[in-house]
């Protein structure tokens, strides 16, 4: 599969998860993500790049790109709560 036909293919797929339930959006807009899942379609194109798993993010304090489980997601996990000095924390996850 060609990268624009995978990036055809996932965009689609968003739109479609988007659709059907409100919690998701496909807006890659920070204003209109506020309490959405993103669902990032946007990784899937031709010189597109993702973050890696457990790597610092540019942002203050380095917070950290760390799996979480969907249980964290809903209790509205915050996202700063994981840091490149403490990459386990378990307090302050939430907002």
């Amino acid at each position: 599969m060609t990268h624009d036909r995978a990036h055809g293919f996932a965009h689609e797929l968003a739109r479609q998860i988007a659709g059907n339930d409100a919690r998701y959006t496909t807006s890659a807009s920070m204003g209109q993500r506020s309490g959405h899942l993103f669902v990032d379609y946007l990784r899937n194109g031709r010189g597109s790049t993702a973050v890696g798993t457990w790597s610092p993010r540019a942002r203050r304090g380095f917070p950290i790109a760390r799996p979480v489980s969907w249980k964290q997601i809903e209790q509205a996990i915050n996202p700063a709560a994981f840091t490149i000095a403490s990459p386990k924390r378990a307090n302050r996850l939430h907002r």
